[in-house]
């Protein structure tokens, strides 16, 4: 008797061990699988909450937006794309920014979003702001137009980001700008920045990230990842900056 249920409990142990490696290897899949643009890391879901985490306090001047402006090169005449434009945030700083003979397209996927933002600019006495109803694999910008386009904390939503680059790169015209603007996960940029702002002292060079450990989480992205991604999709990458806390800018060109 003792001998059959010792068997018997091998025997569940067993298929159970199957069917939980089975499982994994499902899950492993799942997570290693390749989108249709080739990418295989990990995706947020898009924001599709309210407008108002968007207007942090203090936001402009932790993104630096005057030196955001300077290195894609956005004045007076600029058109310029605000992908993934959410509330509007940037799109209104935009449009005073390149005044009334430029043209700022906000982009986004929610049609909530880009009705908002009409509501907005027509509010703030902004004539030069357009909106774009986009998809999550198509910006559905005009070919050819842009001088620049702007994806802030936004393009570690895409969930296919060659296939976006490839598209926004369609967007622009030869020479323009893309600056990404994320929150980065590069563990040695962190603790150089942290020990800049504590010493005044640069410890390692911070525009150089750590190549051997791209990273990514929820709501965060590697600068080594957007590069890549950038030149995979045919852009050059020319530049990138630090911003306050953990963003930076990443800037590159069309050819």
């Amino acid at each position: 008797m003792k001998r059959a249920m010792a068997h018997a409990i091998q025997i569940i142990m067993k298929k159970f061990a199957f069917a939980f490696v089975g499982m994994v290897a499902v899950a492993s899949l799942c997570w290693a699988a390749p989108k249709s643009d080739g990418t295989k890391r990990q995706t947020a879901q898009p924001w599709t909450g309210t407008v108002e985490i968007f207007e942090t306090p203090g936001r402009a001047t932790k993104l630096q937006l005057p030196n955001v402006y300077r290195d894609l090169r956005i004045g007076p005449g600029t058109r310029v794309a605000d992908i993934g434009a959410g509330g509007g945030w940037l799109s209104v700083r935009l449009g005073f920014q390149v005044g009334p003979t430029g043209r700022v397209y906000a982009q986004d996927i929610l049609p909530k979003y880009t009705d908002y933002i009409e509501r907005r600019a027509k509010a703030t006495g902004l004539n030069n702001v357009q909106t774009v109803l986009g998809t999550m694999t198509d910006p559905k910008l005009p070919a050819k137009t842009l001088d620049v386009a702007v994806i802030l904390n936004a393009y570690h939503e895409f969930d296919e980001p060659l296939s976006m680059l490839t598209k926004i790169r369609a967007a622009m015209k030869p020479g323009g700008r893309l600056g990404i603007l994320e929150r980065d996960t590069d563990g040695l940029r962190l603790e150089a920045r942290n020990a800049y702002a504590q010493t005044g002292k640069i410890l390692r060079r911070v525009n150089e990230s750590n190549d051997k450990d791209p990273r990514t989480d929820d709501h965060q992205l590697a600068l080594d990842i957007v590069k890549m991604e950038g030149i995979k999709a045919g852009w050059k990458f020319v530049s990138s900056r630090e911003l306050g806390d953990d963003n930076y800018l990443a800037v590159f060109v069309a050819p």
